[in-house]
């Protein structure tokens, strides 16, 4: 038979267990731009790399049916930097699809921390071999008008198609790891496997 003093022992073990693990709540899910069954709304920024080097461009704008892929950050690291050439592949693999896909780097709204942030966007999308990927700048630390990006979201990741969104997956800093980054486009079969809708109009914008 157990003396008494061993099951107070054990029952101050159980106690102090059950105790240390409610302190250990699940961190709550990070809401970070445009939500499932949200649209996308227009908006410019900075081009670093394709066509519209140089200038101010809306990619939503010129958006139909096709599937597409936004990214936001803001470093470019090297998980980020994984991210990149994962949604590289992903274009070229699924051309059939029009897949479409860019990144838009959030920076402080001064002139030199967005000419800062251009310079490093353009290296980066070099170094992995992803200038042919449109990347962008935005000064704006929230994103643009309407996306309420959240302020400790270092990557926001939206899917969308016909000006639905179908995926959104936010990461904060000590959450975007390289297996985050390599799960950051778990949802891609589903955007491309969506319905193409009539395309979203945006006339009174």
């Amino acid at each position: 038979m157990r003396s008494g003093r061993s099951i107070w022992l054990a029952s101050l073990a159980l106690t102090a267990l059950l105790t240390a693990g409610a302190g250990a709540a699940p961190a709550v899910a990070l809401r970070s731009g445009p939500q499932v069954g949200e649209r996308p709304l227009p908006f410019t920024s900075n081009i670093v790399t394709g066509p519209y080097r140089g200038q101010q461009h809306c990619y939503i704008c010129g958006l139909k049916e096709e599937p597409a892929v936004l990214v936001f950050a803001r470093r470019t690291d090297e998980n980020t930097g994984r991210l990149l050439r994962t949604v590289r592949d992903a274009v070229r693999e699924h051309q059939s699809q029009k897949l479409f896909a860019w990144f838009v780097f959030l920076a402080e709204p001064s002139t030199a921390a967005q000419t800062e942030m251009e310079s490093a966007a353009y290296r980066f999308a070099a170094e992995n071999t992803a200038s042919a990927l449109p990347i962008s700048v935005l000064g704006e630390p929230q994103g643009p008008p309407g996306y309420r990006i959240a302020p400790d979201a270092e990557v926001t990741v939206v899917l969308f198609r016909s000006g639905k969104v179908i995926s959104n997956r936010a990461y904060r800093a000590k959450e975007w790891t390289s297996k985050a980054a390599e799960g950051a486009l778990k949802d891609l079969p589903r955007l491309l496997a969506a319905p193409a809708g009539p395309p979203p109009s945006f006339q009174g914008r």
